[in-house]
């Protein structure tokens, strides 16, 4: 096993899945709260690798171990320049709540019919140590529905855009897919678990090489 990482993120749902990329790897898996000093990160970059590149390269200049972060976004090609992507949470705002990102989707999107409203996820991964990146990648989901109305009962903190994601596959929102189904639509996450074990297994190789 390799020493410690830090998860850099405070994303509940994105805390779940890179502690389930890492796990088999490390010895001690770090979150944010457990560090001692305070970061502020610049997510100024022009992909959602380069921004988890940078959350993964700053923090790793003040954590004694490997630091692993993500960032993503959804892809609403309808909106056009309406819509960045590397701002999904901030495209209203820092300061307001889920709920309110929601409706304003929703109001963006209320004139989109049919394919127009076809959305898709991007997610990066990033692994630095010491002010270093090791590895990046970069990877699509599949595509789904964005829903013209909102459920209250169907929300999450975290992953508030599946709250309003529909995938014509299955008839489903997101939180009515089966386990199964979650796996097909975040097909992203099993592609970034894929090639980040590969990584892994390639630094674990090397630190038990030297150990002997």
């Amino acid at each position: 096993m390799l020493g410690k990482i830090l998860i850099a993120t405070n994303n509940n749902h994105k805390r779940e899945k890179l502690s389930w990329i890492v796990r088999d790897y490390f010895e001690t898996i770090n979150f944010l709260e457990d560090l001692t000093t305070k970061i502020k990160v610049e997510e100024n970059g022009s992909s959602f690798k380069e921004n988890a590149e940078i959350k993964a390269k700053t923090y790793s200049e003040y954590y004694d171990g490997y630091v692993i972060a993500t960032d993503g976004g959804v892809l609403i090609p309808a909106l056009g320049k309406n819509w960045n992507p590397l701002k999904t949470k901030r495209f209203a705002g820092e300061d307001i709540s889920d709920f309110e990102r929601i409706q304003l989707l929703l109001d963006l999107m209320k004139e989109k019919k049919g394919n127009d409203r076809i959305t898709a996820w991007n997610e990066a991964i990033a692994v630095a140590q010491n002010g270093k990146i090791l590895f990046s990648a970069q990877a699509e989901g599949i595509k789904g529905i964005l829903q013209t109305t909102f459920d209250e009962k169907k929300y999450k903190p975290g992953i508030w855009v599946c709250s309003i994601w529909y995938f014509p596959m299955f008839k489903k929102n997101f939180f009515d897919l089966s386990e199964n189904e979650i796996k097909e639509v975040e097909i992203s996450w099993s592609k970034l678990k894929s090639i980040t074990n590969a990584f892994l297994d390639i630094l674990l190789k090397k630190y038990e090489n030297r150990k002997e």
